[in-house]
């Protein structure tokens, strides 16, 4: 079985986690649940993508969309 990294640099890690804090605390949710989704979210869009510059600013605008359809605040 191959597992293939998910950040190629360590400047790309950096920039995911940053995103994720952002998200965490955008959304009020801890981080550890966040990393998860936004981890599977990267996997599956990094799989495709020709250009990973904007992978975060995708990736989380998936998760905002998708927690928000799932529980609406009121």
């Amino acid at each position: 079985m191959v597992v293939a990294l998910l950040y190629e640099t360590e400047a790309e890690k950096e920039q995911h986690l940053s995103a994720i804090d952002m998200l965490a605390r955008d959304l009020r949710i801890a981080d550890d649940p966040i990393r998860h989704l936004y981890e599977n979210e990267l996997r599956a869009l990094k799989e495709h993508a020709r250009i990973w510059n904007f992978l975060s600013i995708f990736v989380s605008r998936r998760i905002k969309e998708n927690l928000i359809c799932r529980w609406p605040r009121t």
